[in-house]
């Protein structure tokens, strides 16, 4: 800058002041703002300005002369000026800058403080006016039940408002996404329970569907109506300050309906499942529903335990309720019969069938017997004409209906949640009220004892003759079949030589007619014999039923009947599946059911094929050409010649190689007939007599006296104390066991016999079947060789020969056949009496039928604990066989 103001102060040339340069001068740098360089001016004309350039001009010379510095200083401070002029310069603009970048930051966050302030006044200074009225009414309405924008997003949409709670805070999402989740298991549970109250074929899913609704959801509505007045009466309880209704407070309120909610909702998927077409699983029978709440129950959830014992009391009272048209007046219900345990028989209208899988679990097997009979009963009573209600006698006079406030105050005992031990004795006092009061004149004990004696002569073969003339018609029926030329089609091959059902139907009528003209001085059995006539029939087992006594296998011990095994005996008395069977006519069939009749017919073909096998082995004694020499040999007059010695000579050859030939084979049918012998011996004379007698023996027993449901009922009830008058005289006569006890009884004795019978043990019957078909076959090769010899003598002696038959080689195949067979007759035995001894000593200690047999109350039937098959044994103690005989091929 100072340059510059010298350059502007230059003289013109023709004024200029050349000056000489100093010495010192000289010597030092010349620079371009030094005064040494700066030209002066020409004096002015004015004095002034002269005198002021001599001044200058002699201070110079002055200063040059004296050679000071001070022109280097002056250039110091000069330059750092220059330096200071440019760092202000610099310092300016940096200030400048940064005030630039403070004022843009500045702005920036007061833009973002105001973007948020805004949005934060858009959300909550807002709806603190508008959220009771908006929001809030939203929520609450969603909660009771109806369908919401809030909760129920809509699909296929990208508007922002097609999910309004993803505009909301993540705290206040997760607040509102769990008052959703409760309001659409609300929706769901109503909607779904409602279905169920309509629509299930289960009167007891029905009623407890209802208690949701009119209960616990009734109590959830309740609750959100709690919580609306709390919101509209500004309660400090829920609504704060600046009237703020934290959404913290309103779930808060409504959390411990969550669970319940949930679980309620199980339970109706539970009842009836959602409909899709995916699922196959079928609607809960009510049974099934009260098991479910019953171990509900048993949570650490106070308000769901509270919740499963009131579901399971209305579960449990409407399936009682259900049950009670049943006990008291014997109908099946006319609404949810499907789910009811007791239906009708589809083979016969008059008997019922109960279903153990539609009982719950506190229904114990003995208690569900109780049910089914106490229905039946009633069922059979109404029925009854009134002809028959009239010959039931005068101490008879008490009705069903006169009975029936006795029996509601005894069910009215059993209340919710019900108890298996009350249940049970309710049904046992009703059970008894009813057999003493009105079925013991409806099925007199004569009448017992008479269709029992029936079971014991004729299928438990008491009455001997009858096994023997229905053997000997069966025979004569098949030996005449084999004898006429048969007159068939063709195609029908083998068909053509089994029996009928009129042909064995007319074998026996023929056996009641031989029973008929034996006559009986006992009126009584020819009562017997008459009854047994009119209900006792042959009927042809099909191959697509069960074998007789199957049915028998049930899954309680207590009541279930003998389990059978599954070897049949019935297609051996005439070639067809044969059983004995009789007719159950009512009242019968209140003691008595199809299943023991299937195990009567089973024991009734073991016990009459054990008899036939004997009695064919026996009557191989008659056949004189086989045994012995027959025809006798010829006189006197005739062996005198030599023509008659030969003759003689050839026959003692004869008989004597054909005698040792058949030794064997009669030490082989001696054997079997004195094991089948002892046999019969054992099984008719030591346990089926014996175990009879004992029965009988307690049915027609009397009765221990003690108080009975009745006598403390007429205590109690006065106004009933008119109808029951003729009940004390009935009191102080024998009383004599309830149906159900006898039917309970009679399935023991059944039990019993079949376990001493051993048709309960698989070997064994395996064994003495195949041994009955040997039998049969020694007996028809014996038959057969009898014939063949027969025509074999005609043509030696006689000269009658027949071209058609080669009876040399047929004699050789039938010995060796009937050889075999005698074998095979030995092994079994042997296998038999080793199978006898295994038995003996499995069941050393054990009692008859304990399977069966569980703990009995006093007075109830036990059987008869007859000999061991160690009796048995005992009387089968024979010599084997030579153990060196030829180990042939048997089969």
């Amino acid at each position: 800058m100072s340059h510059v103001l010298h350059t502007r102060r230059r003289r013109p040339r023709d004024h200029a002041i050349h000056c000489a340069p100093s010495k010192c001068s000289a010597s030092r740098p010349q620079y371009p703002w030094s005064p040494h360089n700066v030209p002066l001016r020409a004096p002015e004309r004015r004095a002034g300005f002269c005198s002021e350039t001599e001044a200058r001009v002699s201070e110079a010379t002055r200063l040059d002369a004296l050679c000071l510095p001070s022109v280097d200083i002056i250039d110091i401070v000069d330059s750092l000026c220059s330096l200071w002029s440019l760092w202000s310069l610099w310092s300016l603009y940096t200030l400048y800058t940064l005030y630039t970048l403070y004022t843009l930051y500045t702005l920036y966050t007061l833009y973002t403080l105001y973007t948020l302030y805004s949005v934060h006044t858009f959300f909550h200074r807002i709806p603190r006016v508008h959220r009771p009225a908006a929001m809030l009414h939203e929520i609450l309405l969603s909660l009771s039940g109806h369908p919401s924008a809030l909760f129920d997003a809509r699909q296929n949409s990208s508007h922002v408002t097609s999910n309004p709670i993803a505009l909301l805070s993540p705290p206040e999402t997760e607040l509102v996404s769990s008052l959703g989740h409760l309001s659409r298991l609300h929706r769901r549970t109503r909607a779904h329970v409602a279905r169920i109250a309509a629509a299930h074929p289960s009167t007891t899913c029905r009623a407890v569907a209802t208690a949701i609704t009119s209960h616990h959801l009734v109590q959830f509505q309740r609750q959100v109506l709690d919580v609306e007045a709390r919101i509209l009466n500004q309660d400090a309880s829920t609504v704060g300050a600046y009237n703020i209704v934290p959404l913290a407070a309103i779930v808060a309120d409504f959390s411990a309906w969550t669970k319940l909610m949930a679980w309620l909702w199980d339970m109706s998927v539970f009842m009836a499942p959602e409909a899709s077409p995916k699922s196959s699983q079928k609607p809960s029978s009510g049974a099934a529903l009260i098991d479910k709440l019953r171990s509900e129950a048993q949570t650490g959830y106070p308000d769901i335990e509270s919740a499963a014992l009131h579901l399971g009391t209305v579960a449990e009272t409407s399936w009682l309720r259900q049950m009670s048209t049943w006990l008291l007046y014997g109908r099946l219900p006319s609404f949810g019969a499907s789910d009811f345990s007791i239906t009708k028989d589809p083979e016969d209208e008059l008997s019922f069938i109960l279903n153990h899988s539609l009982l719950p679990k506190f229904v114990t097997r003995p208690t569900a017997s109780s049910l089914l009979f106490i229905g039946k009963s009633l069922n059979q009573i109404r029925s009854l004409p009134a002809s028959s209600k009239t010959l039931m006698g005068p101490s008879s006079s008490t009705s069903e209906l006169e009975l029936l406030p006795v029996h509601v105050s005894q069910l009215s005992t059993v209340t919710a949640p019900i108890s298996s031990a009350k249940l049970s004795e309710a049904v046992a006092n009703i059970r008894l009220s009813l057999s003493r009061n009105l079925l013991q004149h409806l099925l007199p004990l004569e009448r017992i004892v008479e269709v029992l004696t029936v079971l014991h002569q004729f299928f438990l073969l008491g009455r001997g003759e009858f096994a023997m003339a229905l053997i000997a018609e069966a025979d004569d029926r098949i030996h005449s079949r084999h004898r006429t030329p048969l007159q068939t089609k063709s195609g029908q091959g083998f068909q053509g030589v089994l029996l009928k059902d009129a042909e064995i139907n007319n074998t026996l009528a023929k056996s009641w007619s031989i029973l008929s003209s034996l006559g009986g001085e006992d009126d009584h059995t020819d009562d017997i014999l008459d009854l047994a006539m009119d209900v006792v029939h042959l009927s042809v087992q099909s191959s697509s039923t069960q074998r007789p006594g199957t049915p028998g296998r049930a899954k309680e011990s207590s009541t279930a009947l003998p389990t059978i095994s599954d070897v049949v005996f019935n297609d051996l008395l005439l070639s067809v599946p044969t059983s004995l069977d009789m007719d159950i006519r009512s009242p019968l069939d209140l003691f008595m059911t199809k299943a023991d009749l299937d195990v009567y017919s089973s024991v009734n073909a073991y016990l009459l094929t054990v008899r036939r096998a004997h009695l064919h082995l026996a009557q191989l004694w008659k056949h004189s050409s086989i045994r012995r020499e027959y025809p006798p040999p010829p006189g006197y007059a005739h062996s005198n010649s030599a023509h008659g010695r030969s003759v003689l000579k050839r026959r003692r050859q004869r008989i004597h190689s054909r005698g040792r030939e058949m030794r064997k084979v009669w030490a082989t049918c001696a054997a079997a007939i004195f094991f089948l012998a002892e046999s019969e011996a054992y099984f008719h004379g030591e346990v089926v007599q014996e175990s009879f007698k004992h029965f009988l023996h307690w049915v027609t027993g009397p009765l221990e006296q003690r108080d009975t449901p009745d006598q403390a009922n007429d205590s109690a009830s006065s106004t009933s104390s008119d109808n029951f008058h003729s009940n004390q005289h009935f009191r102080q006569e024998k009383q004599q066991h309830d149906p159900e006890a006898l039917s309970l009884a009679h399935r023991h004795f059944l039990g019993s016999i079949s376990y001493s019978l051993l048709l309960t043990d698989l070997p064994y019957t395996k064994t003495i079947r195949e041994f009955f078909t040997h039998v049969d076959e020694l007996v028809a090769y014996i038959t057969r060789l009898q014939m063949v010899w027969q025509h074999l003598d005609l043509e030696e002696d006689d000269g009658v020969e027949d071209f058609m038959t080669n009876y040399k080689q047929e004699e050789k195949d039938v010995t060796k056949e009937l050889d075999r067979a005698r074998r095979r007759l030995d092994s079994d035995m042997k296998s038999l009496v080793a199978r006898l001894r295994d038995i003996d000593g499995e069941r050393v200690g054990s009692k008859p039928s304990s399977n069966l047999l569980g703990i009995r109350d006093e007075g109830e039937y036990e059987p008869l604990r007859v000999g061991g098959v160690d009796r048995l044994l005992m009387k089968l103690s024979w010599g084997g066989e030579d153990e060196g005989e030829e180990n042939e091929d048997l089969i």
